[in-house]
């Protein structure tokens, strides 16, 4: 178990991170057994315990998480599987403490966040995002997207911040509020990766993006565009990007607007 993830989780949920990080260990093993595996590199993560093993079938990845939401993310790793915009997952099952998945390894796994900006098709990149669109929820008592949202926006001492921000102003906040509040009356709870940062986007072969790690809320999919959108227009300078954007993706261009203002100020 690495020691950076054991610190996170032990500040993050005190109580469960021996419990977990001992139990995580035995777990590997067994799935490693069960699958014939040899573990072969633990990969970067911030709270999960993250093992690279290969098998006589192809390479896999073995992920153990704590987080008391660890079902509901597993439940939309797997729909997003079943669209084909996420690796597939081979077994998913929760524990007293932690929910483990064993899914495809994605290759070459590049994180967009290191990838050549000038390699990255917008289009490849944004259309199967268009796979979401009013796909219902994996299950119907998930947390909401937009209550976790909410909940950002009302904080004036946020600590999860994007790397490289400050808390937005109140003015700002307020602002998007207002927005949110908006979009909620029409909202119809539905798939939503929910962490569309550009280091959960990772390359699959020449001009194929797959989309792991996601928050497991519901929400809506022109959420998960929005997050995007708003990492690429600092790479690509278009006046007309969003617009271009919100065709690839099929989602109404004003609500996309609505989105990006909200996430912003969410500092997602």
């Amino acid at each position: 178990m690495p020691a950076d993830v054991l610190a996170n989780v032990r500040r993050r949920w005190p109580g469960a991170a021996e419990s977990w990080a001992t139990q995580a260990e035995m777990q590997l093993r067994e799935l490693c057994e069960r699958y014939r595996a040899t573990p072969r590199e633990v990969l970067s993560a911030r709270y999960g315990f993250v093992v690279a093993v290969d098998t006589a079938d192809g390479p896999l990845v073995i992920r153990s998480s704590p987080d008391p939401h660890g079902k509901d993310q597993a439940a939309v790793a797997v729909a997003l599987a079943e669209l084909g915009i996420a690796p597939r997952v081979h077994e998913a099952f929760s524990t007293e403490h932690g929910t483990w998945t064993v899914l495809d390894q994605v290759l070459p796994g590049t994180p967009l966040s290191q990838a050549d900006p000038s390699a990255v098709d917008p289009q490849a990149l944004f259309t199967p995002l268009a796979a979401m669109a009013d796909q219902p929820p994996p299950t119907v008592d998930m947390p909401s997207i937009l209550d976790w949202l909410r909940d950002r926006l009302e904080d004036d001492h946020l600590a999860d911040l994007r790397p490289g921000t400050t808390v937005a102003s109140v003015s700002e906040r307020r602002a998007a509020l207002e927005v949110l509040a908006d979009l909620t009356r029409d909202h119809i709870p539905a798939l939503c990766h929910g962490d569309t940062s550009s280091g959960n986007i990772l390359a699959h072969a020449p001009n194929r993006w797959m989309f792991i790690d996601p928050r497991g809320m519901t929400g809506e999919h022109s959420y998960d565009v929005a997050v995007l959108a708003l990492r690429v227009s600092t790479v690509y300078r278009s006046p007309d990007l969003t617009d271009v954007i919100a065709s690839l993706a099929q989602t109404d261009i004003e609500r996309l607007r609505a989105w990006m203002k909200i996430a912003q100020a969410a500092r997602v």
